[in-house]
């Protein structure tokens, strides 16, 4: 599955690949009648314009609760050692598409449909061209899927 969601993101998105150091903190939950699962990977460390940088995927632990696992609706929340360029492009991928995320947390519909098993990549792009004086470190990068 990280093959695939890896090829599936470096065909529309990336002319480079920048992987970041992973930790991952998961958890389920069951509230009525909806699953959410949450998960969090340490953020990428991004140094050059122009540049798309993807951090490394956040993903679902290990085997889901009894559900279809079809997602509802995703959160999502990204921080950075220090304030980001007011030109920092964010996005959040999954296998099928790329969503521009409209800040540093928030939710979206967008993914709705989609496999709740599958994990999710965050991409990054400051607009520009060379180096990113100072670099920006990324904290954490999570994502909590809801699901039915």
């Amino acid at each position: 599955m990280r093959h695939l969601l890896a090829f599936a993101l470096c065909l529309c998105l990336a002319p480079t690949w920048v992987d970041a150091q992973t930790y991952v903190r998961a958890t389920y939950e069951l509230s009525g009648s909806r699953y959410a699962w949450t998960s969090s990977a340490q953020g990428p460390l991004i140094a050059s314009r122009g540049q798309r940088t993807m951090s490394s995927p956040v993903l679902p632990p290990g085997t889901m609760p009894q559900a279809s696992g079809i997602v509802t609706s995703v959160r999502w929340r990204y921080s950075f050692a220090s304030t980001p360029p007011i030109d920092l492009e964010a996005y959040l991928c999954n296998a099928r598409r790329c969503v521009l995320l409209s800040g540093a947390q928030g939710k979206t519909d967008a993914f709705a449909g989609d496999d709740a098993t599958g994990g999710f990549v965050f991409a990054y792009r400051v607009a520009g061209r060379g180096g990113l004086s100072p670099t920006l470190q990324g904290r954490s990068n999570e994502v909590t899927v809801s699901y039915r």
